[in-house]
């Protein structure tokens, strides 16, 4: 079944920006495993898988701007 994987952005943070992926498309991941690095104005945060999958898509490359609840990725599970 494909998830998708929404952006979740620190409270009152409304955007950000990819910093990296710690996974890349056909990779395999646990939840609560390291998903993707986002920095914003004020911090950097680590996003973990919320569910077991295969990475079928990355939606958003580094570098790119997000905004809190965007998908940004798809995952097999």
């Amino acid at each position: 079944m494909k998830s998708q994987i929404k952006a979740v952005l620190p409270e009152g943070v409304e955007k950000g920006f990819v910093s990296f992926w710690y996974v890349k498309e056909g990779d395999k991941i646990k939840k609560g495993a390291p998903l993707v690095e986002f920095v914003t104005e004020k911090t950097s945060f680590t996003l973990e898988s919320p569910l077991d999958g295969t990475i079928i898509k990355l939606l958003a490359g580094e570098g790119s701007e997000v905004i809190n609840g965007q998908i940004i990725a798809e995952l097999e599970t």
